[in-house]
């Protein structure tokens, strides 16, 4: 199965919305999806329709207790932070190989960062969840700074929440792209939709299928396939970003 890691660099970002559509694109695409939250507080039953008083069952329990939402096996597991044989685990059990067709995407709270640290190496791709805040924009830097050969190589950039209306908004994003270049693979338009459709309970595609914010977060599911065929490998995302970045270079 392979195994997605979806990060950010500060909490706010959207990171559990971008985890869950993720999971939702590549379901549709017809792979068979597992989201794994590890957060203590989580709100990814939100994003897919549930009551948010909600428990859902641990990654080990046994599969007459899977909560399923549209196909999709939701599972929790807060003592991984804080297990050091939590990756080991995984990989005897058959986690962290290549390939479409089983995809675990694990919601990662920006605070948890050393125990991203340990598992992003050994998975197929990291989607790294921004906003273009100021506040970001100071740690990029230094995250990028800090990080090793291997999580570069599986690591991958989306901005959430952009506000292209706003010039500090604009110039933000441009200097992200100007940072990450082509690993940059997608930007989430700001939407009103996404909130309304958590305060509907409503998944986002029911309660607004032409969202702006969904067919953005759409694109950027697609985009991340190549990283579970050649995981390790760098790689850029075809389509909007490339092009981009192809007319800049000439």
């Amino acid at each position: 199965m392979a195994v997605i890691v979806c990060h950010g660099l500060k909490g706010g970002a959207g990171i559990t919305f971008a985890a869950a559509h993720l999971a939702m694109t590549l379901s549709e695409a017809g792979a068979e999806v597992t989201v794994l939250s590890v957060a203590q507080r989580d709100t990814l039953p939100l994003h897919f329709g549930l009551q948010p008083a909600l428990t859902l069952p641990s990654l080990f329990a046994p599969a007459e207790d899977a909560v399923l939402a549209s196909g999709i096996n939701l599972r929790s597991h807060t003592k991984a932070v804080d297990d050091a044989d939590f990756v080991p685990t995984l990989l005897d059990l058959g986690y962290f190989e290549a390939g479409p067709d089983r995809v675990m995407v694990i919601d990662v709270p920006a605070s948890e960062f050393a125990f991203a640290r340990r598992i992003i190496p050994h998975s197929s791709a990291n989607l790294c969840v921004l906003n273009a805040a100021p506040d970001t924009l100071a740690l990029l830097p230094q995250v990028l700074g800090d990080a090793s050969a291997e999580t570069i190589a599986r690591t991958t950039f989306a901005i959430n929440a952009l506000d292209e209306t706003r010039r500090l908004s604009r110039h933000s994003a441009a200097f992200i792209r100007e940072l990450v270049g082509p690993r940059l693979i997608g930007r989430i338009r700001l939407d009103e939709a996404v909130p309304e459709a958590i305060a509907m309970l409503q998944p986002l595609a029911r309660y607004a299928p032409s969202s702006a914010a969904l067919a953005d977060v759409r694109a950027i599911g697609a985009a991340m396939v190549p990283a579970l065929e050649t995981p390790g490998r760098p790689w850029v995302a075809r389509g909007e970003i490339a092009a981009a970045s192809s007319s800049r270079a000439a």
